[in-house]
């Protein structure tokens, strides 16, 4: 197989999703379809939840010595590359791909081949360590934007030049005064994607307001049709709603998806999490996973898990919401949610000494903006449990029992 098939074949895939093949692109496609595996890859690149999967492992990579060993793994592969099958070459370059759509941008050229004149080649692995740590917009033509760092990879005034406006102070993008010459009738979409220890507020199109947690993604309509309001969410968001009579307005996640009409509300869903949380704090929303659907009043929060089942009970929302402010409010919480949480702000990891550690629980709150040493050792002081960090993993063993990872 010429090795610049995969290419050819998501180019054809990029321009179905843009909306501009041509007749001729439309029969290759569809011929192309008929082949099992091309149609099972073009599905698995139209996932959210596939593309965030591949985003997530390959963030994995975040430390010195794995991206050391990540290089050392890939020169090998690539001295023996022409052992590998041809299936085995196919499914190496559709990770590849999802990881670029993940993160937003395509790359045409192989490792090795020159540049053409006048661009500076990057690798794969390059650009994602580059970006890995700051908040990312990717665009409608999967260009990047970085938000949160001085280099960008595609200048921020791309923004400013379809009025997409954006305020300091909490980080927010404005989409209510698009220019709307420079609309099309085609939905087009933007996907935030939000790292470790950062936070992003969006105000759509519609006016409704939306503050991004870490370790989280957002997809949403540049502008929204004239039928429905439609975001997709992994991760945690709290979304205020504007109102209007004529749309409802729908949250999309993994294993659920929340209707409303104008309110105020949580959602919370992450991979590492048992379950999904949807906390109401005004309004009202109908929540539905399955074939569940259950209705929410304010205070209410329902517990998703991955087959469906549903629990409704009362929470104090505002607490819930406290991350809005940096705030980690945990109030009789196991000590591995309270860790989770941590995780994903701090960008660090956990090891118990035992598992029944895990299951100890917790009251308190703490700043985010608070070095995580000072909380440890306010933990390693309130209790008969020794909190220590060394090179970004924290330790729980029993006090007195000092770890080193």
């Amino acid at each position: 197989m010429d090795k610049d098939r995969i290419y050819i074949v998501l180019d054809l895939f990029l321009k179905s999703w843009n909306g501009t093949l041509n007749r001729a692109e439309e029969e290759e496609l569809g011929a192309l379809l008929a082949e099992p595996r091309w149609a099972r890859l073009k599905r698995n690149l139209e996932s959210d939840r596939f593309i965030m999967a591949r985003f997530k492992e390959y963030g994995k990579y975040n430390s010195a010595a794995d991206f050391s060993f990540f290089l050392k793994q890939v020169r090998r592969r690539e001295r023996s590359r022409h052992a590998n099958t041809w299936w085995r070459r196919v499914i190496a370059s559709a990770a590849c791909a999802a990881i670029c759509v993940a993160a937003g941008w395509w790359w045409s050229r192989e490792a090795g081949e020159e540049a053409a004149p006048g661009l500076v080649a990057e690798s794969v692995v390059e650009r994602q360590v580059a970006d890995r740590n700051s908040v990312r917009l990717v665009l409608s033509d999967n260009q990047v934007i970085t938000l949160s760092k001085k280099t960008e990879i595609i200048p921020i005034s791309r923004l400013d030049s379809i009025g997409v406006s954006r305020s300091a102070g909490v980080p927010t993008l404005d989409y209510t005064r698009l220019k709307k010459e420079l609309l099309t009738d085609t939905v087009v979409y933007h996907t935030l994607i939000v790292p470790r220890g950062e936070m992003q507020s969006v105000i759509l199109s519609d006016g409704s307001r939306v503050v991004v947690n870490a370790m989280s993604m957002l997809k949403y309509p540049v502008v929204f049709p004239d039928s429905t309001r439609e975001v997709y969410v992994e991760g945690e968001a709290k979304f205020e709603v504007a109102r209007d009579g004529g749309r409802s307005f729908v949250v999309s996640g993994k294993d659920f998806q929340v209707d409303v009409l104008g309110t105020v509300f949580n959602v919370m869903s992450y991979d590492e999490e048992p379950v999904s949380l949807v906390t109401l704090l005004e309004g009202k929303v109908r929540a539905s996973s399955g074939d569940r659907t259950v209705i929410l009043k304010p205070g209410e929060q329902v517990s998703i898990t991955p087959d469906h089942d549903t629990r409704v009970s009362e929470v104090d929302a505002e607490a819930v919401v406290a991350w809005v402010d940096k705030k980690i409010n945990f109030d009789a919480e196991r000590l591995d949610a309270v860790m989770r949480k941590l995780c994903r702000w701090y960008d660090v990891r956990v090891l118990y000494e035992t598992p029944a550690m895990r299951e100890r629980r917790f009251t308190g709150m703490m700043m985010y903006d608070v070095p995580l040493e000072m909380f440890l050792e306010w933990l390693s002081t309130t209790t008969d449990m020794r909190f220590t960090l060394s090179d970004g993993v924290i330790v729980v063993a029993a006090s007195g029992k000092l770890h080193t990872p």
